[in-house]
């Protein structure tokens, strides 16, 4: 069995010493660890290149000659360049607990299937002081909601936790406009395989000045108050749900039973509001909550 761990990376001297030594302190060690750096301005690559030339077996760095402008992007050029029997996704500047990749690996089950596993998440902040105990549960997150008429309104699936079998990978096209990998892989994996959720932190998800989405209360009155007034943050994360349906269906040859919802829904941003309404109820386009679903409405 072969394990491949894919890390984008781009400026991330302060942390990315901890996240490599995290990897390296893993129960399993039947792993390569593949890093792309996206023409760091800072010591990245110098940092990697020392792991790498101790490690010459283990950890591979590979330099972009230009700056690819998204870790989505980045992300797709390591897919591509594996073909190992599991594929982990990284950030550059979480921490591994030690058995992630063990625990992760036993919940794969039919290697026939294509799978995707996810887990939960502990979040701490820059000086690894715990946030949470569990970002699914302070951000609300349904992880039972799995299914392509949910995952197209609301990811569940965060990437510094994922990991897919070979079946999967190998169906794996990259979109064009859709900006983030997870998500993407995740509406892949539920068209054409399975989604299993592992109800156990196995990363320190780490919070800090350039990453402050972590363990915000989704129901608390401040961040509702901040999202209501970010009116064009709201309008693009449903926006881009359409893009996604329009870019599903011209990448993948899809499923007959999915090709209406997709075609109705990528169709959203030319229809009045009333017909938006009647395409979420035909095709139970919801996002989860009571909360989350008054908003969904009130950005339409």
């Amino acid at each position: 069995m072969s394990i491949d761990i894919l890390m984008a990376v781009y400026n991330g001297e302060k942390y990315i010493g901890e996240q490599i030594e995290s990897i390296l302190a893993q129960t399993r060690k039947d792993w390569r660890l593949m890093i792309c750096d996206d023409c760091s301005q800072d010591g990245t690559a110098k940092i990697i290149k020392k792991y790498s030339s101790a490690h010459r077996d283990k950890i591979f760095l590979y330099e972009n000659e230009k700056n690819s402008g998204s870790s989505k992007a980045n992300f797709f050029k390591l897919f591509k360049m594996s073909h190992a029997d599991h594929i982990f996704t990284c950030d550059q500047d979480d921490i591994w607990k030690s058995d992630k990749i063990e625990k992760t690996l036993e919940a794969f089950g039919d290697e026939d299937i294509p799978t995707l596993v996810h887990t939960d998440l502990t979040v701490v902040d820059a000086n690894k002081k715990v946030i949470s105990g569990s970002m699914i549960r302070s951000q609300h997150i349904d992880i039972k909601r799995d299914k392509l008429n949910e995952l197209i309104v609301q990811n569940i699936v965060t990437g510094c936790t994922m990991a897919v079998n070979k079946k999967l990978a190998a169906i794996l096209k990259e979109p064009d406009v859709i900006p983030v990998h997870d998500w993407w892989i995740a509406a892949t994996a539920s068209i054409y395989g399975q989604i299993k959720y592992i109800d156990e932190p196995t990363v320190y998800y780490r919070q800090h000045d350039d990453n402050q989405c972590g363990a915000q209360d989704m129901y608390s009155t401040e961040y509702l108050a901040g999202r209501f007034r970010d009116k064009n943050r709201s309008k693009y994360m449903l926006e881009l749900g359409y893009i996604m349906a329009e870019e599903l269906l011209d990448k993948y040859d899809i499923p007959s039973e999915y090709v209406p919802m997709l075609k109705e829904y990528s169709a959203m941003p030319g229809k009045g509001k009333a017909e938006k309404i009647k395409t979420l109820l035909r095709y139970n386009i919801w996002k989860s909550g009571i909360t989350r679903k008054l908003g969904q409405l009130y950005f339409l």
